[in-house]
């Protein structure tokens, strides 16, 4: 870089943007949360729930041993880094698919200290549901079955309220496995309970949500990377008609066009937590709505294309693939579609309601 172009991106600009490059320190964490999980927990733990299981015993207690939740947490609440540093931990474990309620727990721990809502409880599994008006009612919540803390944000006229429930008082979660058991959606009747604490926040739902939503997006890119990486790993061993199936440009180019959203995704990822944890966080709705649809979105065609290059074993139940299928197809819609977050992401640059 030139001295002119160091003195126009001097100062926390250019330091945020180097964020977006992962540090060593980064990329060792990521390596010991992939090493951590793929040893300790396998894809066969992750299979073990479509017989009947439940989540691996052991799994929260690996993720809050090694305090991943608290990662992105201000100092005061004990943290030991940003955002950004939780993007890497999450995608790390989204592609060996972690059977744990890591994400559901980081979700409602980084609502609750946007909204500045306290107790922060890192080492409580929680989740994190969007109520439709007044908490009243029953709530679908992704991943809440082992929670013990339940984090609510409910839209007002003006701004949200972010309330936390002692899951306990809520009486037993209804738990419905539907399409990927190792991420189940737990459905949680609130009827007239008190919640243990609230703030109120005056930004849009969807500035309360963002730093959630990035996290989300980063778990997804994680999916989705792994699910590329197993098909490309098939398509460089298997053979057909004399030659690796790799080499056939309708294997090749659905790949590339693979690699392309999943770098894609990424990189609006990386930026959203970038702008998230810098000094002026406006822009981090926007990017974490784009970055939120572009995981989405990216999630779902690698696994899809992870089945097509396996052709007829990537049918089959005893395949790897239809656990990448499954936990993208669960985890895809949950605080936005695609099209909604895009269609959202546009309201919040030109400034109107969604």
């Amino acid at each position: 870089m030139s001295a002119a172009a160091e003195e126009r991106w001097s100062g926390s600009t250019l330091d945020s943007w180097r964020d977006l490059v992962l540090t060593d320190e980064r990329r060792e964490l990521a390596e010991t949360v992939r090493r951590q999980f793929a040893g300790g927990f396998p894809l066969e733990a992750v299979r073990a729930c479509f017989d009947g299981g439940s989540q691996p015993e052991g799994a929260w207690t690996a993720v809050s041993g090694a305090e991943y939740p608290s990662i992105g947490l201000p100092e005061s609440a004990g943290g030991l880094g940003t955002l950004v540093d939780t993007a890497a931990l999450l995608e790390a474990a989204g592609e060996v698919l972690v059977s744990a309620p890591l994400l559901a727990t980081v979700m409602s721990l980084q609502t609750l200290a946007r909204a500045g809502a306290l107790p922060l409880e890192p080492a409580r599994p929680a989740a994190l549901a969007v109520a439709d008006g007044p908490v009243a009612g029953r709530l679908v919540v992704l991943d809440g079955v082992l929670a013990e803390r339940l984090t609510v944000v409910v839209p007002r006229e003006r701004g949200v309220t972010v309330a936390q429930f002692d899951t306990a008082d809520l009486g037993p979660a209804e738990e419905h496995r539907h399409v990927d058991p190792s991420r189940p959606v737990a459905v949680f009747d609130a009827g007239e309970v008190p919640p243990l604490s609230h703030a109120d926040d005056p930004r849009p739902l969807d500035a309360v949500l963002a730093p959630a939503r990035t996290a989300l997006a980063a778990d997804l890119t994680g999916t989705a990377a792994g699910a590329l990486d197993r098909a490309v790993r098939h398509a460089l061993d298997r053979e057909q008609f004399g030659r690796k199936i790799g080499a056939f440009q309708a294997v090749k180019h659905r790949l590339a066009d693979v690699y392309i959203a999943v770098e894609r995704a990424r990189s609006l990822t990386r930026a959203a937590a970038v702008a998230l944890a810098g000094p002026s966080a406006s822009s981090g709705t926007e990017l974490s709505l784009l970055a939120k649809a572009a995981a989405s979105e990216a999630a779902v065609d690698a696994s899809r294309a992870l089945v097509q290059v396996l052709g007829a074993m990537g049918m089959t139940f005893e395949s790897d693939a239809h656990l990448f299928f499954r936990r993208a197809q669960q985890t895809a819609p949950f605080l936005g579609s695609a099209a909604a977050c895009y269609r959202r992401a546009v309201a919040a640059r030109r400034g109107v309601p969604a």
